[in-house]
């Protein structure tokens, strides 16, 4: 019975011819004539396809090993991307809001980094504002208050509920604009009237506005934190997403495959990787 040429076929239609299987006198390849057509397949980087021989019965197949054959070529095996790390992002923008978006390539952490250099640059303003309305209150009550003009009724803790706090003390100073106990020492204070002295009203104000600087920064400090921790969460889910991403597309699949064929045993494994 006469030798029957395999033909491989390409996706485009081209043929070349590999070699020679004989049914009946047992002719194989020769290492050389097979090792050409593989190094041929390799390059053109093709997907070989099985063609049934006139006969009818046989697959195409290419010898590995004595009786062995596999049915298709393996495709050049793709390198997994770096994926980043959620964890490295969300400790980048916790320490710096913005970074954590720039490690993850996106150029919006930009937003959360000119929130931070404004908000810090805020509450450097409005803390100095606030120690300087302090200091400007502490000088105008030891300019205009002094307690040996209400002495002795004002320093005893019998007469009223409140007590003089210590010298210096933020209960000092809070309590000689606040409390009536105290008013006699305000040096413009006149006996019997009904309303705060000009000059206890002026340093009730000040105060009030001292307290008023503070508060803002306190509220911007607490705005800044919070800028950070929506920072870091925002990076590591952005890292989290593109990681899932990335393995959703890149995925491995291994297929095999086994048949008799006119007394031999055939197996073809498939190996692909795609991105």
């Amino acid at each position: 019975m006469k030798d029957e040429k395999i033909l491989l076929h390409r996706a485009c239609g081209a043929e070349q011819t590999v070699g020679f299987y004989g049914r009946n006198k047992g002719s194989r390849l020769k290492m050389p004539t097979f090792l050409i057509g593989f190094l041929a397949l390799a390059v053109l980087s093709g997907t070989t396809k099985a063609q049934t021989p006139r006969a009818g019965a046989e697959r195409l197949m290419v010898y590995t090993a004595p009786d062995v054959l596999f049915q298709e070529s393996l495709s050049p095996v793709a390198t997994v991307p770096k994926i980043k790390s959620p964890v490295k992002a969300f400790l980048f923008s916790a320490i710096f809001p913005g970074a954590g978006e720039l490690y993850a390539g996106r150029k919006r952490g930009l937003l959360f980094s000119a929130l931070e250099v404004g908000g810090v640059a805020a509450y450097v303003v409005l803390r100095q504002k606030g120690n300087d309305r302090k200091k400007n209150v502490l000088d105008f009550a030891d300019a205009h208050w002094d307690s040996t003009r209400c002495a002795p009724e004002c320093l005893d803790p019998a007469v009223g509920t409140e007590r003089l706090g210590e010298y210096g003390s933020q209960q000092y100073y809070e309590q000689i604009g606040k409390y009536n106990k105290f008013q006699e020492g305000w040096d413009d204070y006149t006996p019997g009237a009904t309303e705060l002295s000009p000059n206890r009203k002026t340093y009730v104000g000040k105060r009030h506005d001292m307290n008023r600087a503070f508060k803002s920064a306190n509220r911007l400090a607490g705005l800044l934190l919070f800028n950070h921790v929506v920072s870091a969460v925002h990076a590591a889910l952005l890292v989290r997403s593109d990681r899932h991403a990335a393995l959703k597309e890149s995925r491995l699949s291994i297929d095999v495959d086994g048949y008799m064929a006119d007394g031999y045993w055939t197996s073809s494994a498939r190996v692909t990787y795609v991105f």
